[in-house]
Formats: structure tokens, C-alpha cells, sequence
């Protein structure tokens, strides 16, 4: 009876298959690595498009609950200006459990962090500031009727965007563009007139109709909306 010859694999094949399941390893655990990293960066973008909703439904409410008039600002009026630090925000507070009152809001760029700071001018001393916002910069623009957009003025390390109006809002607040309204001629006696309501030579006021804020994410993206001021009285 004849004996049969073992078979097995030669130290060729073996080094052949090592080298396979190797290369096989490493596409594998680089395919892996990219998976883990782009997960990360959807995480880290969709956290940050929730803190810009959040700044932006705060802005809203704030811009929402303003009541203008074409008097000039007073301490007891609602306003809206741009400052050296930022959008200043005055107005009556009544979308809480609280009876209203009075709150001046500034949303202030803070080197990079975006803070908005509530006090009530009943007690000034007393600020209620948000959690600090990761911001790189900040571009504010009011649409005043009569006289259109102002200059827009950054905060920040801003990145400007070079948008058209009609690109940015649409037709609907074109239409509230307009050139400010002349002054009245003068009468007979080289003096003018004035308008019915407001005192000889006064300049007439204009209304803030819409805000526009763009912000810098520190990824360098820009987020830009417009807002409507509240109701005007």
C-alpha cells in the first residue's frame, strides 16, 4: 500500500496570503477612520446649524415684539440701533409668564463669542447674559422707510458677502427701498412750512422695517437672514 504525500501550503503562499488579509486590513480600518471623521463633522455641523436657529429665533422674538413710531426715540420708546458693540434692542417684554416690562437687549460680539445681554432699566445693575456663542464676526444692516438699507457695519473677522438686495431679500422688501422723502418747499416768506404734525424744519424720522444680520461661523461659513421689525403704532 502506498503512502500519500501531505499536502500543505508553501512559505510562498503563505507570505502571498499575509500580504492580502494585510492590504485588506488597512483599506478596511482607512475606510473605517473616514467614517468615524465624517460622522464627526456632520455632528459638528449640525450642532452648529442648531445654535445659529436658536440665535435666530431669539433675534426674531426680540425684533418681533418692537413698537416704533415716527416720533424720535425716547427712554420710555421702543427703539433699534446699531452701536459701537453691537444691535441695540428696546422694547416691552410680554411673551412671558411675567407681567410686561421693560428690556433693553444689546446682542454684543464679544471677541469671538456672540453674547445677548438683557437688562431691565428698572434695574440696570442687574444683566442676564446667554451662554457664550462661538462667532468669528457679525454684520448688521437697517432698512429704514423712507431712506432703504443703510451701510452695513461688521463686528469681528467678518467674511462679506457681495449680494444684491434682491438676491438676499427677494422682491417683497424692494419695495421699501425707496429714496427718503424731500422736504416740503419753502412758502412765500423763505421759510419752510413744515409738515403737518411735526415742528417747522424738523426732520421727518424714518421707520426701521427690517434687519439684517449675517454671521460668521468659525468655519468660516456665513449665515445670513432678514428680519421684520414688530408692528409699527
Amino acid at each position: 500500500m502506498s503512502k500519500q504525500k501531505a499536502q500543505g501550503f508553501t512559505l510562498l503562499e503563505v507570505l502571498i496570503a499575509l500580504g492580502i488579509v494585510s492590504v485588506i486590513s488597512i483599506l478596511s480600518w482607512q475606510g473605517l477612520q473616514e467614517v468615524l471623521r465624517s460622522a464627526g463633522r456632520v455632528t459638528a455641523v449640525d450642532e452648529q446649524v442648531q445654535t445659529v436657529t436658536a440665535v435666530f429665533s431669539q433675534l426674531e422674538k426680540d425684533l418681533a415684539a418692537l413698537e416704533l413710531t415716527l416720533e424720535g426715540p425716547t427712554p420710555e420708546g421702543d427703539l433699534i440701533e446699531v452701536t459701537g458693540n453691537g444691535l441695540l434692542i428696546q422694547f416691552t417684554q410680554r411673551n412671558t409668564s411675567e407681567p410686561a416690562y421693560r428690556e433693553r437687549v444689546e446682542w454684543v460680539l464679544d471677541g469671538a463669542t456672540l453674547l445677548r445681554i438683557a437688562r431691565r432699566p428698572s434695574n440696570p445693575d442687574q444683566a442676564s447674559v446667554s451662554e457664550p456663542i462661538a462667532t468669528r464676526g457679525m454684520q448688521v444692516r437697517l432698512l429704514r422707510e423712507p431712506g432703504g438699507w443703510s451701510s452695513p457695519v461688521v463686528f469681528g473677522n467678518h467674511v462679506v458677502q457681495e449680494r444684491t438686495d434682491l438676491e438676499l431679500q427677494g422682491p417683497a422688501l424692494q419695495l421699501n427701498t425707496g429714496t427718503p422723502t424731500a422736504q416740503p418747499p419753502a412758502g412765500d416768506d423763505g421759510e419752510n412750512p413744515g409738515t403737518p404734525g411735526t415742528t417747522t424744519g424738523q426732520a421727518l424720522q424714518s421707520l426701521v422695517r427690517a434687519v439684517e444680520i449675517s454671521l460668521t461661523q468659525p468655519n468660516n461659513q456665513v449665515v445670513t437672514r432678514v428680519f421684520l421689525t414688530g408692528g409699527v403704532y
